[in-house]
């Protein structure tokens, strides 16, 4: 976690493995994905680095690139796997609302 509850590395657990995510190639959908994965508010997700992780997990994903409606992290583009030091991590910001279901008619 970081300062608040809505902010935070990114960390993906692939095969009972997490890894780290490197935040050159994240961009603000996958943060939005991110974000509305978590059930946080996410019509404005920011994609940063942060170093807020207790452990030291090093990053193995080089990136996300998502357009912003994926129902998980792991349906956008992913740019594996190479590893970026600790400070280079990615991390969000989620802010904004939860988006409302649209009532089918």
């Amino acid at each position: 976690g970081g300062d608040v509850s809505t902010e935070g590395n990114v960390e993906i657990c692939n095969n009972g493995q997490w890894n780290g995510v490197c935040g050159s190639a994240m961009n603000s959908g996958a943060a939005i994905v991110v974000c509305a994965q978590l059930g946080l508010p996410y019509t404005n997700g920011q994609s940063n680095s942060y170093r807020y992780s207790k452990y030291p997990i090093m990053p193995s994903y080089n990136g996300f690139s998502c357009y912003g409606y994926e129902s998980s992290i792991m349906g956008c583009s992913s740019f594996c796997c190479h590893s970026c030091d600790l400070s280079s991590r990615a991390g969000v910001t989620c802010r904004g609302n939860v988006a409302q279901p649209t009532p089918s008619v």
